[in-house]
């Protein structure tokens, strides 16, 4: 059985989708043009923060500790793209949490959602 091939949109500097997709981590942009990540910062009521620490099996980063996030695949938004990582990552669910703060870097964007 074949998996499924993970699509990504391709977005311009305004962050406005270009009609373009790529596959996971073909890295066929442009000048300019950018895909989506997301980084889901959680944060406790006694001020403490969640990290994940990585599976040893992984390619890249093997038992790091990180935030969960990931790439938003296409025809998904940063909310709903942070919402599913962090589902898939640590079993929360976090539809409802309160949170969201943006910004851009490099060639990526990337939505960072607090939840408070």
């Amino acid at each position: 059985m074949s998996e499924k091939v993970e699509m990504w949109d391709i977005y311009d500097k305004d962050k406005k989708r270009t009609g373009r997709t790529m596959k996971r981590n073909d890295w066929c942009l442009e000048e300019g043009e950018y895909h989506l990540t997301v980084l889901g910062v959680i944060k406790r009521p006694d001020g403490k923060f969640l990290i994940t620490k990585r599976a040893m099996d992984k390619a890249w980063a093997p038992g790091w500790w990180e935030i969960s996030g990931g790439a938003a695949m296409a025809g998904e938004d940063s909310e709903d793209a942070i919402k599913r990582e962090i589902l898939e990552e640590t079993g929360l669910d976090v539809n409802g949490a309160k949170g969201g703060f943006l910004f851009s870097t490099g060639k990526i964007r990337r939505r960072v959602i607090i939840i408070l």
